[in-house]
């Protein structure tokens, strides 16, 4: 077992501890979209740059999900303006948070494919954003070695 694991099943984590991918944890699920709509939060991929979970928006909203992919903070996430307030950094950054167009190719590709998989599989659409596949949700500097950067996407 890594040194930077717990012990605990990536399916076993709830949305209360939910953490960023760990550089040495191997691949352990590929795009593993369920065929149903998801009661619980569940990892649907993860490799040593991203994780990427999918959840219910809420307990007493059963239709409507939410799609979260968490990475490292770096050199390509030093200037990302994230929707919600957290803690970052003082850095200068825009008054409009970054969509995943913002995103390196091979993780932007990574985070559109997840999308559209969810929509055709479980039959949902985009509610938020309004145009677009996703937008920097959060940002977190100084939270484990690296810091976070979240992107996210609701449907309903």
């Amino acid at each position: 077992m890594s040194a930077h694991t717990d012990g605990q099943s990536v399916s076993e984590t709830s949305a209360e501890h939910t953490s960023p991918p760990v550089p040495s944890v191997s691949t352990t699920v590929r795009n593993d979209v369920p065929t149903s709509l998801p009661r619980t939060e569940m990892t649907i991929y993860r490799d040593t740059e991203v994780v990427i979970r999918i959840r219910p928006s809420e307990p007493t909203m059963d239709d409507d999900l939410c799609l979260t992919m968490y990475m490292h903070a770096g050199s390509e996430t030093a200037t990302l303006t994230p929707a919600e307030t957290s803690y970052w950094d003082d850095t200068e950054f825009d008054d409009s948070p970054n969509t995943v167009k913002a995103l390196p190719e091979s993780l932007y590709d990574r985070y559109v494919e997840t999308v559209e998989t969810v929509t055709d599989r479980l039959d949902v659409e985009i509610a938020e954003p309004v145009s677009g596949y996703g937008r920097c949700h959060r940002r977190h500097d100084t939270l484990g070695k690296h810091g976070v950067v979240s992107f996210r996407t609701r449907f309903a």
